[in-house]
């Protein structure tokens, strides 16, 4: 089917599937659109107001990063939760965010990196004070990985490693969302002090230490939930816009968790 839209509108193709990507990332990784849930083209581009191609296009690049599936048989649907691939997600980790101590920090890369570290710093003291400022932390521990991988030379690793970072972010924000145990901030400043300074092997394992407790948080909220979360993935109603939520974790005395 020709998508019309692209025809009349003075954005291209490429860049309206750009911004179709970026929207529908965003409602899979803040569980907006629930793990499991199956996904219409033609209703994905009435809520995100997208022509059909552009949506087809943010859909298999979506694919590409492990945040869609599909099938002949079932069509477009959001990843499913699952032990397989916490493991997948946090294996993928420990092997390329090693790559991260190699980094070539120039004069302002460096001075960038200190000032968020001084930042993640003053937020983590903060955080035990009270007070939910836990989206700030995790949003400065991204900037300052996402400069580290930009730092490596390597654009195609810091794609991948950009959508393991996401791929985690869903994981934790479904579970903090269906339980009540959140996952405790990495202590990214002092992984980014011994980068800096040229302490790779406290580095690594800090980065392990990380990954441990980011698998471990996963696994056993998983085991806590009993979740089998979209082995029967929920149809989009016509003509509604909020998504049905499926395979709810349910609490110890039987109550299907809200999400």
């Amino acid at each position: 089917m020709l998508d019309n839209d692209a025809y009349t509108s003075p954005v291209s193709l490429e860049g309206k599937g750009d911004l179709a990507e970026k929207s529908l990332r965003s409602a899979i990784v803040n569980c907006v659109l629930a793990p499991g849930e199956r996904l219409s083209e033609a209703e994905l581009a009435r809520e995100f107001a997208l022509g059909r191609g552009a949506v087809r296009a943010a859909l298999a690049r979506l694919k590409a990063s492990g945040l869609v599936s599909s099938s002949a048989r079932s069509g477009w649907s959001v990843t499913p939760v699952s032990a397989s691939e916490i493991r997948e997600v946090s294996a993928a980790r420990r092997h390329l965010e090693p790559l991260l101590c190699a980094a070539v920090l120039d004069e302002a890369s460096v001075q960038r990196l200190k000032a968020l570290s001084d930042m993640h710093m003053a937020l983590a003291q903060r955080h035990g004070l009270g007070g939910d400022i836990t989206p700030t932390i995790r949003r400065c521990e991204r900037d300052m990985l996402e400069l580290l991988a930009a730092r490596l030379g390597m654009p195609i690793v810091a794609r991948w490693l950009a959508d393991l970072w996401d791929r985690s972010v869903r994981l934790v924000n479904f579970f903090e969302k269906t339980g009540r145990v959140k996952l405790a901030p990495a202590n990214r400043s002092q992984l980014v002090n011994a980068i800096v300074d040229g302490r790779g092997t406290e580095a690594l394992e800090l980065l392990g230490a990380a990954n441990t407790a980011f698998e471990t948080y996963l696994l056993d909220r998983f085991l806590e939930s009993g979740a089998t979360v979209g082995t029967e993935p929920a149809r989009r109603s016509a003509g509604k816009d909020k998504p049905r939520r499926v395979a709810r974790p349910r609490k110890p005395d039987g109550r299907i968790r809200t999400l």
